[in-house]
């Protein structure tokens, strides 16, 4: 069968396709969005859709942009939408409990408080000037003397028809008191004991009259100090009115909407209420500036547009506000003046932007959040009156209407968390828009690329990028992407890659980031993170870890893993092992039986299992016990990219056939035998020439990978370089058969109709072990028959 080793021009990044610019200056600036089509599509359709529950859901990886182009993207969209009202919160005059809202057109609001902070400072003075003025004081005595006057005629009326009566009135601060009286004196007790019984009755005749008398006075002074009060009050309102009417017109006339006529209104009533209830005006100052005041918790004076809101820091308050509290000797106090809005209060007629993790992290926010979009009403109530947690007396703020786009950001693994266990979600947010990972290295991607680049490096002030930084960037992206024909979407990691070589080039005085400010910046930060390779290296050269890359070794492959400490991956060798032995266990798998294998290595094993099966057993059971191990591996081992490697193993250890020691293998098998990706093929190869390099290169070294996966190497200037000068090959298979040869310099034999292998081959081999075995097993099992019957003889 024909081997394929990949040649070093098919390993490099196609440089062809970048644009021919000498460095970023040549670059015109552009906000494009990066192969972006299908998310600007759906995100769009979310945004147009104005229905209820279409609201939006980001899908993306962390570091892809998500949130960049979602920011730009809707300001952007924004900027076509009409700029909502300004809200306050004011004085509810009927229950103090309640706070009413104002909407006003966008950016009177501002106006309308400093104009209400002015009319309450323009209304205590003048009010003050009313009430001291000679005209108000000459109508105010003129009312209380006449109150008076005709509240002696009745308590001078009812003196008089006591005395007729025979009793003698006398005023106090708790009432009125009535005594007999006889011979012009007072009555004492034991005189009026001493009394007949007639002088006794008529007594208490009269004493029944004079307590009607009082009630009757009693009544009378009532209603006169009732319409006393109606007077003062009629000539307080008529007063304040004719002084501050100047004031209030103004106001009426700058805001001609009725939410704020109302308000005025209530003003003016509120105003009269309170003057006359009031003895010192004095004591109205601090009430006026606080019942009269505008909280305006929207202004929207700076905006020309819709508004975007991102709230970074979604806690219950910060989205949905909150009322504040002062103590007040020991009692906590609130009114309207102490409600902060939340980022839906700003938001409301545009758009919120918020991190779906820190939504869903901070307590009670996804309930309620739902709630208002569900109910499109928003209300300010903290957190402990929401839920039960306390008893506080507060206030009850009028519901807003709502309108909003909301706009979460989230990984996969959240948004199907949500679609699968909250049967709301998919209620509320009806439309998904899913970020790509990764683009087509395309002429126009590349481009875009370039053009982000571009465009990052001019705002945030970096030095120009000259032509091999950036195809040095790009290689960088396809890395990432792990795919030569492919462009990682991860921008973040492009970013920080071009800030730290703009960190290099400028220690250096270059007017330019160059390839070599790239280059070590992406090897600085290697050095960095490379402790644990260096640490496993160590180990390698001191033959700790056990591995030969040279010779020849029956039942012995090295297999490649990689390593992932999270921000930092490496490959590594792993020496494979398979023993056999007489027996029908078939494979045992080491790893698996020691629980140190997961599920998708274990179903490798039994896939590798049903191929021996299938390619050796079709005339001969697979009567011989097989063990395999990963030697020196003491951890989990998970996946099926060794496939490739054990069955080479398995296939030397019955065969007898040596493996060659400088070649490593990695790649997974179904179980026709044909070699499928894997993951990780750049990693694997950069480790197992990392070792070679160690143990000396010899320039027949090199590693086995599935043909599928040559798209996905991306390897470092090192590996292509050793690569180049025939120091290091890589070689492809499709199948099983194709990587035996190349591990065995032998033919690995092709089965004919009679199921049956060309003599001389390895197959072949493989097939006469097992028919040694069988019959091993079988000759024994023919003595111990024998021996029972003579036994029964």
């Amino acid at each position: 069968m024909p081997l394929r080793k990949i040649r070093w021009e098919e390993l490099v990044v196609d440089k062809r396709i970048i644009p021919q610019i000498e460095s970023t200056e040549e670059v015109k600036k552009t906000q494009s969005f990066i192969g972006r089509e299908r998310a600007v599509k759906a995100l769009r359709f979310g945004l147009d859709m104005d229905k209820d529950g279409y609201n939006v859901f980001v899908v993306g990886l962390p570091g892809t942009g998500r949130k960049t182009f979602v920011k730009h993207f809707v300001t952007e969209y924004a900027q076509k939408k009409p700029v909502p009202s300004d809200v306050a919160y004011v004085m509810n005059f009927d229950d103090p409990q309640k706070a009413d809202t104002l909407f006003l057109p966008a950016g009177k609001g501002a106006e309308f408080k400093k104009d209400m902070e002015k009319l309450v400072e323009n209304l205590t003075e003048k009010i003050s000037k009313v009430f001291e003025g000679e005209d108000y004081k000459a109508r105010r005595r003129e009312i209380d003397e006449e109150f008076e006057s005709e509240q002696e005629r009745i308590t001078k009326d009812l003196v008089e028809k006591a005395q007729t009566l025979g009793f003698l009135i006398k005023f106090t601060q708790t009432g009125v008191n009535y005594y007999p009286v006889i011979n012009g004196k007072v009555l004492k007790e034991e005189e009026f004991t001493a009394l007949s019984e007639d002088e006794k009755r008529k007594i208490e005749e009269n004493e029944k009259k004079v307590q009607l008398l009082i009630e009757a006075a009693v009544e009378n002074v009532r209603k006169l100090e009732s319409l006393y009060k109606e007077r003062v009050k009629d000539l307080n309102r008529y007063a304040l009115l004719f002084a501050t009417e100047e004031f209030f017109s103004v106001i009426e006339e700058k805001y001609p909407f009725s939410d704020v006529r109302e308000f005025i209104h209530k003003i003016k009533e509120d105003i009269i209420e309170k003057v006359s209830s009031t003895k010192k005006l004095a004591d109205l100052e601090y009430y006026f500036r606080r019942a009269y005041s505008v909280n305006l918790v929207v202004d929207n004076s700076d905006l020309n547009c819709a508004p975007v809101v991102f709230e970074d820091t979604p806690t219950y308050h910060n989205l949905f506000g909150k009322i504040e509290y002062i103590e007040r000797e020991g009692m906590l106090y609130t009114d309207f003046n102490m409600i902060r809005p939340g980022s839906l209060h700003k938001a409301n007629g545009g758009f919120l932007i918020v991190d779906a993790r820190e939504l869903l992290v901070h307590p009670f926010v996804w309930d309620r959040l739902k709630k208002i979009l569900f109910s499109k009403q928003l209300e300010v109530e903290n957190i402990d009156t929401a839920y039960g947690y306390s008893t506080i007396a507060t206030l009850k703020t009028e519901p807003i209407p709502l309108k909003v786009k909301v706009i979460l950001i989230g990984t996969p693994e959240i948004y199907e968390l949500l679609h699968e266990y909250d049967p709301d979600f998919e209620k509320l947010f009806k439309v998904k828009v899913e970020m790509d990972w990764e683009l087509d290295a395309t002429v126009e991607n590349i481009s875009d690329l370039v053009a982000f680049i571009t465009d990052y490096t001019r705002e945030r002030e970096l030095l120009p990028v000259r032509r091999g930084a950036i195809e040095k960037v790009i290689w960088y992206s396809a890395r990432l992407s792990g795919d030569r024909t492919k462009l990682s979407m991860r921008l973040g990691a492009l970013i920080d890659l071009l800030e730290e070589a703009n960190f290099f080039a400028t220690k250096r005085n270059s007017r330019y980031i160059e390839y070599e400010d790239v280059a070590r910046a992406l090897k600085e930060r290697e050095d960095r993170l490379k402790l644990v390779v260096e640490k496993y290296d160590e180990m390698f050269r001191k033959e700790e870890l056990m591995i030969d890359v040279s010779g020849k070794v029956v039942g012995q492959v090295n297999g490649l893993t990689v390593m992932n400490f999270g921000d930092f991956e490496f490959g590594l060798p792993v020496r494979i092992t398979a023993k056999t032995y007489l027996g029908s266990s078939g494979i045992l798998d080491i790893q698996r039986e020691a629980d140190l294998s997961g599920q998708i290595h274990s179903k490798a094993v039994m896939i590798l299992t049903g191929y021996l099966g299938s390619k050796y057993a079709k005339k001969v059971p697979f009567s011989i016990g097989v063990s395999i191990s990963f030697e020196q591996v003491y951890g989990y081992v998970e996946g099926d990219s060794a496939s490739l490697a054990e069955v080479l193993a398995i296939i030397s250890a019955i065969s007898k056939i040596p493996l060659k020691q400088n070649i490593a293998v990695t790649g997974s098998i179904n179980q026709h035998g044909h070699v499928q990706p894997v993951g990780g093929v750049t990693e694997k190869v950069e480790g197992f020439y990392r070792i070679c390099k160690i143990k000396g290169l010899t320039g027949n070294q090199g590693v086995i990978i599935p043909k599928a996966n040559v798209r996905n190497l991306v390897l470092s200037d090192e590996v292509l370089e050793a690569v180049k000068n025939g120091l290091f090959h890589i070689w492809t298979v499709d199948d099983v058969d194709e990587a035996i040869e190349l591990m065995t310099d032998m033919k690995a034999g092709i089965m004919n109709k009679n199921y049956e292998y060309p003599r001389g081959t390895v197959n072949y081999y493989v097939v006469q072990a097992l028919k040694r075995s069988h019959d091993i097993a079988e000759g024994k099992g023919k003595e111990k028959k024998t021996k029972k019957k003579r036994e029964r003889m």
